[in-house]
């Protein structure tokens, strides 16, 4: 799995669900653990859709 930065879509996407989770007024820490799963959730389905070809560059 890459560290490579979320494409703006990726972004606004974890922005709207964070925003929906706020005006819920769930704790802080709860949100920042969401955020972080969401962001390698993310970034696992990318790696895993790149294919064998692009994940051994």
């Amino acid at each position: 799995m890459t560290e490579a930065p979320l494409t703006a879509a990726e972004q606004k996407e974890v922005r709207s669900m964070l925003l929906d989770l706020v005006s819920k007024n769930l704790p802080e820490s709860f949100l920042d653990e969401v955020r972080k799963k969401a962001v390698l959730q993310i970034r696992k389905l990318k790696a895993e859709s790149a294919g064998p070809a692009k994940a051994t560059r």
